[in-house]
């Protein structure tokens, strides 16, 4: 109906002169904006007293250079980043068929940025009354190159983090890879961990839940302190800093995907794959990466993790794709278990060649952020706090999927042997981490959970839950025939009870069989008080 309205009052009403146009330009690091055409304008008569002027424009997306190696596939232009000036008071339409999301973003000063209602931005058109003459849009707020200069400095001048340069990008601009561990503390004695980003320089949310991730594990924090004793870890927040600088979708300045470049012959294998690959085999050499995350953003209205199924590695390796899965998705607004998606491990990708190298021993997985909302709930729209949230609990279930404690947080597992009344879990895939899960042979048959020095205070328990792990056929959990999602049950943490620790010192708790099959596994303490 609006858009029937709009054509009528432009067909009774005089088109408006041409100065009153809208200027557009990308002149500025990471814009991107392709060719603009005016489609029409008039003076349009909303209501009595209110005669707007209407502008519609096409809006042809900026395309990544033509793939060199790849040629069969199509560059993309699914990002865009641009200014408008001279639109206070007017409603503007754009049509961009190249590339949008619904509820993409805009900000009057380039610095604090809000969503577009859902009304006025769909996928492919925005439609929207300004009420300031300048105006910035982009899919989501970019994370720049600049940017991250500010926070490298800032991360830097924390301790236990050194910066190494690893290699350098087609235009030249350094590889920055973060070290952050204790150098106090031997690294025979920890946890291995790889964190890389923006292989696809159009997915700025991705770079804040990276942001959120390295500000918990950098923080001077009693938790921040207890990661880095026990964890030894390499960020790579940009993968393609030139793509990111130049304000390109998905390659790097020559036109390549780095995403699926990495099972390349040398001669057809970009500088920036390159020096991933040789550091990656360099620190890899002695002892492999516990895990490894590949962190992107998706145009789909929720969160996901793109697990590979067991049929194209193993069982034992699926089932921890789903533990870790379910941990990030405990205590977790941003994602839940039955927006997983599913692929072959393939060699292209970053994830297929650390298995053809490493196997079973390093579980790489790739999370992809929204761009507006998670959940397909428009009432949890993403933002720049709860992105870092988000990565702030991803770096909190890979301590858990370690089995590692923090201070407020412990995790306890099942004692190694159990009283009577308990035999081994017979599924072990379905156990925390495949070991340690016992099911009852009767009712109130117990098991007790001890910790030896735990802090006094009040502490929320949760008993691990491993859910369905569900193989299916399709990219998502579907059924082929009926269309109907497939519930993977609850994963990771359910809270249970609470308890007070009245003094600092021995901790016991004795949980019981509600009946027989009840299954005793892994326990979580978070304190509340």
């Amino acid at each position: 109906m609006k858009r029937f309205f709009f054509f009528f009052a432009a067909a009774l009403l005089t088109l408006c002169p041409a100065g009153a146009q809208v200027r557009f330009d990308a002149d500025f690091e990471s814009g991107s904006l392709g060719k603009v055409t005016l489609l029409d304008s008039a003076w349009v008569v909303v209501s009595p007293g209110d005669t707007v002027l209407h502008l519609s424009y096409l809006l042809d997306g900026h395309f990544d250079p033509a793939n060199p190696i790849d040629t069969a596939l199509a560059p993309s232009a699914n990002w865009y980043y641009f200014r408008m000036t001279g639109v206070a008071g007017k409603q503007i339409y754009l049509t961009t068929p190249d590339q949008g999301v619904a509820g993409s973003s805009f900000s009057y000063d380039s610095h604090s940025w809000e969503h577009f209602p859902v009304a006025e931005s769909q996928r492919h058109f925005l439609d929207k009354r300004f009420t300031r003459d300048t105006v910035y849009l982009a899919l989501y707020k970019p994370y720049t190159y600049s940017y991250l200069q500010e926070r490298i400095r800032t991360w830097c001048e924390r301790p236990d983090v050194t910066l190494d340069t690893i290699g350098f990008s087609h235009e030249g601009r350094p590889l920055q890879l973060l070290h952050i561990t204790d150098p106090s503390v031997p690294e025979s004695r920890k946890a291995r961990v790889w964190v890389h980003g923006r292989i696809h320089p159009s997915e700025t949310p991705a770079s804040y839940l990276v942001d959120g991730l390295v500000e918990y594990l950098t923080s001077d924090t009693p938790e921040g302190r207890a990661l880095r004793r026990q964890i030894d870890a390499y960020v790579l927040p940009f993968a393609n800093p030139d793509g990111v600088a130049d304000g390109l979708s998905r390659s790097n300045a020559l036109g390549v995907n780095q995403e699926i470049n990495f099972d390349r012959s040398d001669d057809s294998t970009v500088v920036e794959v390159r020096a991933i690959k040789r550091m990656f085999e360099q620190l890899t050499a002695d002892r492999p990466f516990d895990f490894m995350l590949n962190s992107h953003s998706q145009h789909t209205e929720s969160a996901t993790f793109w697990m590979h199924t067991g049929s194209s590695t193993s069982p034992a390796y699926f089932r921890k794709l789903w533990t870790f899965t379910g941990l990030v998705c405990s205590q977790n607004p941003c994602i839940r278990p039955v927006e997983m998606n599913f692929s072959k491990m393939a060699s292209r990708y970053a994830e297929g060649w650390c298995w053809d190298h490493l196997g079973e021993e390093t579980v790489a997985l790739t999370i992809e952020t929204p761009y507006n909302c998670y959940s397909f709930d428009w009432n949890n729209w993403v933002d720049d706090d709860n992105l870092r949230d988000f990565g702030k609990r991803t770096m909190q279930a890979v301590a858990e999927y370690l089995g590692l404690s923090l201070p407020g947080r412990y995790v306890i597992e099942t004692p190694e042997r159990m009283k009577a009344g308990w035999e081994p879990f017979s599924d072990a895939s379905r156990s925390y981490l495949g070991t340690g899960a016992w099911q009852a042979l009767r009712k109130g048959a117990s098991v007790t959970y001890q910790l030896s020095n735990l802090p006094a205070g009040r502490y929320a328990l949760y008993r691990f839950t491993p859910g369905s792990c569900i193989e299916p056929e399709g990219f998502e959990l579907k059924d082929p025939q009926t269309e109907e999602w497939i519930d993977p049950g609850v994963h990771g943490w359910v809270l249970y009870d609470t308890i007070d620790q009245p003094r600092t010192g021995r901790f016991r708790y004795t949980l019981k069989a509600v009946a027989p099959g009840d299954v005793a596994d892994a326990i979580l303490l978070v304190r509340t008080d």
